[in-house]
């Protein structure tokens, strides 16, 4: 949450149906313009004026937001590693590129860990004798 001054300022720019949604979605207020919206929906902004590290922000279009929606391109671009949005990018595919897996944590399909090794100690199993 930031400063009210700035929460003020940013309502009255983004409007109160926007900063409704956001409050409910990222705990914050901000406003600035659409940079680009990728193949998922997901809406992404930016604003120069912001603190650093918070110039760059997505709005997900699913109810239930995931990692996982949002395109590794825009990612690299959210995460400042690229100055350009793939808007302005040109993208050659590349043969060893995948589709991004969803995270299925808190799913039935949840990576169960396993042991492939053989135990290198057996356990010890207790001999009751009978009582006499």
């Amino acid at each position: 949450m930031s400063t009210i001054g700035r929460t003020i300022k940013n309502v009255v720019k983004a409007g109160p149906l926007s900063s409704l949604k956001q409050m409910n979605t990222i705990g914050d207020t901000k406003w600035g313009p659409l940079i680009g919206i990728d193949r998922f929906g997901n809406k992404y902004f930016e604003n120069n004026e912001e603190i650093s590290g918070r110039e760059r922000w997505v709005e997900f279009a699913s109810s239930e937001p995931d990692s996982a929606d949002i395109d590794p391109a825009w990612h690299m671009w959210l995460a400042r590693i690229v100055q350009e949005p793939p808007t302005e990018m040109t993208f050659k595919p590349q043969k060893w590129w995948a589709q991004p897996t969803p995270n299925f944590t808190g799913t039935k399909s949840f990576f169960r860990t396993y042991n492939t090794t053989k135990p290198k100690i057996d356990a010890w199993e207790p001999v009751v004798r009978a009582r006499q």
